[in-house]
């Protein structure tokens, strides 16, 4: 299975490459404090990014990864989502696209945004300050779990085993507070990027879907065709998100 640290360049094949990343991250990334606790974290320059929990002894417990790419989305914030004890850890779920004139008994206007969107945050417990419901502006990353990629309209229109539309966003089967979904849309850009730390490579995409873009990050190891402007790309992903503050 590939893992969001894969898609970034970023391969373990043991535990030794787990305790070097660690080490790596501790002494190359910077303490990010915030009142629940500190983060450390480490950007290689070409967006790829790891977020390291630290314990109370100042040990990284546990690391996520991310990609700081060029997409941003209105998200109408509502509700955190917590999957364990630390305040360090935690998930937002949201509405993508928020409608303005939100009436629940209005057919046309009975949800607060396009769709649902739950999604990891590297750095939650910077945001212990937000005020939930609130509507924010979020960079969002998906990391590519499995990935298909149609070079043409031509060839996704004539897919026999397609069920789903050229731009959609549904949560995956099973997925319950997992931050996965299912996404297909539209390749604005891409770029094969070389991880400047382990020299593996990975390649990054802009995607346009219903409502929204999200910044696509996948090994080029799990592509049978690379990602190309115009192409549609539909697969599973694990959706990271950052908020737009200045911190």
């Amino acid at each position: 299975m590939t893992t969001p640290l894969d898609d970034i360049g970023f391969k373990l094949f043991g535990q030794e490459d787990t305790i070097n990343l660690a080490r790596a991250l501790m002494e190359q990334g910077r303490r990010v404090g915030t009142a629940e606790g500190n983060y450390m974290e480490l950007t290689t320059g070409n967006g790829s990014q790891l977020w390291g929990r630290l314990d109370q002894d100042n040990n990284c417990r546990a690391i996520n990864a991310h990609f700081q790419g060029k997409s941003r989305n209105k998200i109408m914030i509502m509700q955190r989502v917590k999957y364990n004890d630390s305040p360090l850890d935690g998930r937002f779920l949201g509405w993508i696209n928020p409608h303005e004139h939100h009436d629940p008994h209005n057919p046309a206007h009975q949800h607060p945004g396009d769709y649902p969107i739950l999604f990891e945050a590297p750095d939650y417990a910077w945001y212990s300050f937000l005020q939930v419901p609130c509507q924010v502006e979020v960079q969002l990353t998906a990391f590519a779990q499995k990935i298909k990629v149609y070079g043409s309209r031509h060839e996704f229109d004539h897919d026999p085993d397609r069920s789903f539309p050229q731009e959609s966003l549904r949560p995956s089967q099973n997925a319950g507070n997992s931050p996965e979904a299912f996404i297909s849309g539209v390749v604005q850009e891409c770029q094969v990027l070389e991880n400047p730390l382990t020299h593996y490579y990975f390649q990054w995409a802009r995607l346009k879907v219903l409502g929204g873009e999200f910044d696509i990050a996948a090994d080029t190891t799990m592509l049978t065709t690379p990602m190309a402007a115009g192409c549609i790309i539909a697969g599973d992903f694990v959706l990271s998100g950052r908020l737009i503050f200045d911190h």
